[in-house]
């Protein structure tokens, strides 16, 4: 009796064991972390936290590339852009653009100075924490002709 206890308790160790032991597949495990620490990094891309900033207000000028704005609103995260009175925001591929039937980046040609605009985009909290507000590369862009 005591044999079957002992056998199955050296069983159960040994599955636990392996699965303890196995590393994730690739892709799938932590972000980079700093060495001495072992915590996720507080800027770069890996960064941790993360927070999401929102920007409300008038377009002025686009490129290829960057977005010019007027910031009259934002959320939390925000303030900064709405003291300095302006943003100007990086646009790269997986920026979403949307609102009058755009669809890509090519589509905020189309816009004129004075309409109305929505950027979302993802920063480190840390980055934040200093008085110069860090640059922006835009998640999504949501535009509006201007109210007549």
């Amino acid at each position: 009796m005591k044999f079957k206890f002992l056998l199955v308790g050296l069983l159960a160790a040994v599955i636990s064991v392996s699965a303890a032991v196995a590393a994730p597949p690739p892709g799938k495990g932590k972000p980079a972390t700093t060495p001495a620490t072992g915590k996720a990094q507080p800027t770069g891309p890996n960064c941790k936290p993360r927070v999401t900033v929102v920007l409300k207000g008038t377009f002025a000028s686009a490129s290829a590339t960057t977005l010019s704005m007027t910031v009259t609103r934002a959320n939390r995260w925000g303030r900064a852009y709405v003291t300095a009175g302006s943003a100007s925001v990086v646009l790269d591929a997986k920026t979403k653009v949307r609102g009058n039937g755009m669809k890509t980046v090519a589509d905020l040609a189309e816009l004129t100075s004075g309409d109305w605009v929505l950027v979302q985009a993802r920063t480190c909290k840390a980055d934040l924490a200093h008085d110069a507000p860090p640059e922006l590369t835009a998640a999504r862009v949501v535009a509006h002709p201007a109210k007549s």
